[in-house]
């Protein structure tokens, strides 16, 4: 099997995990959010910091590697349309997400963790996670059309 197609697997996996991940953490701090209690908010912060680092940091990494060689090894080029929005939404989703989600997320354990953790702060900043992660899942969405369609081919 020739390696294009390997890196396609590593390619579509890992935005899978990307995708998927970032939909199932939207679902879970929602509905930690509504949590009277701000520990289950705290729970919730220290998942993102665990799934974080272990799960979606590998996807990222695995997106872009196979994403740039399958370009390197096919008939495509850097210059086509499709190639150039894919890029610029992977800049996008990835800066978003380490500029502003990792310091909310840092905020976020911060805040929770506090002998004095108070539940409107907890939430806050939760929301703030929440508003932030979905706009990265309408970038990612995106990312996803334009794989499929390749606008510009």
């Amino acid at each position: 099997m020739a390696l294009r197609f390997w890196l396609l697997l590593i390619h579509i996996l890992g935005a899978v995990i990307w995708i998927g991940g970032g939909v199932i953490l939207s679902v879970i701090g929602a509905r930690a959010r509504q949590s009277e209690d701000p520990r289950t908010i705290g729970e919730f912060a220290q998942l993102l910091s665990y799934v974080g680092l272990r799960v979606l940091m590998p996807a990222v990494v695995a997106v872009i590697v196979s994403g740039v060689w399958l370009v390197l090894v096919s008939p495509w080029s850097f210059t086509q349309l499709w190639v150039i929005l894919a890029l610029v939404a992977f800049v996008l989703a990835f800066l978003i997400g380490a500029l502003y989600l990792s310091r909310v997320a840092i905020e976020l354990e911060r805040v929770t963790t506090r002998t004095d953790a108070s539940l409107q702060a907890a939430r806050d900043v939760l929301g703030r996670w929440i508003i932030g992660y979905q706009i990265i899942l309408l970038i990612l969405l995106f990312a996803l059309w334009d794989m499929v369609f390749k606008p510009g081919l």
